[in-house]
């Protein structure tokens, strides 16, 4: 099995391996544990190049992506081959740097907690962020310009495969406080997941969604049926919230939860401001693995991986631009 930078050169051979190549990438059918690449933009090359670097080869490509302009959009999540970007209006595209395939999904005025504000002509000028989830409402909702909306609504994006209809499924965390939204393939509007709030980290199993809290609990969502339910399995396992959480299913299938402790790093002589993001550097600590056990539902320590590697919690952040 090819490397994707193999891959690629064997779809340019004939048109019939062409073919074969498209197929495979487009279907999912293609399933090889690949090595990571880094995918940057560097201000050099122009806003709509960006660049893809094989640690497998140790060589870099260039990639020409579809508008809108690439360096000019947030990147707030990648898998499945994808990258879940943000543009200057705030809206949502998936694409697949590799194909150049590149799709909208749903405008941002449909999640639950958008909504818009129109000028005289009848255009989105501004959008309000409503401070609610399922239980109460916050406060007064905030008002943002479209290219500052994506700052404080996008904090993680994923891009799971739906066996129920052959297609995908795009997930987002968001604000305010952290609550789901999700859509298939081909919706028209993004779909809320109330009451619950504070979702660190989620992954898609069997047409379940497994959301984790910033305090441990796991809910689960079937998404299968015209009816959404959802199912707590397992309550806060801590009462405060330091970590970052991940969920992950390991190798053998079992449901695994990963705690990273970060530290802020100084930043010359001073600490970073810690409202300011783009000046805070994090450094990890130290990471614990725990096995969900569904039965208990308790978390059950483990101490080794065995000859197994997660990647899933590693952020694309402070990597999109240089």
């Amino acid at each position: 099995m090819l490397e994707i930078p193999d891959l690629l050169r064997a779809g340019c051979v004939c048109s019939s391996w062409h073919t074969a190549y498209t197929i495979l990438l487009s279907s999912g059918l293609y399933k090889r544990q690949q090595t990571p690449c880094l995918f940057y933009t560097s201000e050099s090359t122009g806003d709509d190049a960006a660049f893809l670097y094989s640690l497998a080869e140790r060589r870099v490509y260039k990639l020409t992506l579809p508008e809108p302009l690439i360096r000019s959009r947030y990147l707030i999540g990648s898998s499945k081959g994808w990258l879940v970007t943000a543009d200057q209006r705030s809206e949502l595209h998936i694409v697949n740097p590799i194909t150049g395939e590149q799709i909208a999904l749903p405008p941002v005025t449909t999640i639950e907690h958008v909504k818009p504000i129109f000028d005289d002509s009848g255009a989105v000028q501004e959008c309000e962020l409503m401070q609610y989830h399922g239980e109460e409402v916050i406060g007064d909702p905030y008002v943002f310009a479209l290219d500052k909306l994506r700052d404080k609504l996008y904090v993680k994006a994923f891009v799971f495969s739906d066996c129920s209809t052959g297609s995908y499924i795009v997930v987002l965390i968001h604000n305010p406080f952290y609550q789901l939204s999700f859509a298939r393939a081909g919706d028209s509007k993004w779909t809320w997941l109330p009451p619950n709030a504070d979702y660190e980290d989620c992954t898609y199993l069997d047409g379940n969604l497994y959301a984790v809290t910033s305090t441990g609990g796991i809910d689960i969502f079937d998404l299968t049926g015209p009816a959404i339910s959802r199912k707590v399995i397992m309550d806060d396992t801590k009462d405060y919230i330091y970590e970052r959480i991940y969920i992950v299913q390991s190798p053998s299938g079992e449901l695994l939860q990963v705690w990273r402790d970060q530290n802020v790093i100084p930043i010359g002589d001073e600490y970073a401001p810690e409202h300011d993001l783009s000046e805070i550097e994090m450094e990890t600590r130290k990471m614990m693995l725990f096995k969900v056990d569904m039965a208990t539902k308790k978390l059950v320590q483990i101490k080794s991986l065995h000859d197994h590697v997660f990647g899933p919690w590693v952020q694309l952040v402070a990597l999109f631009k240089c």
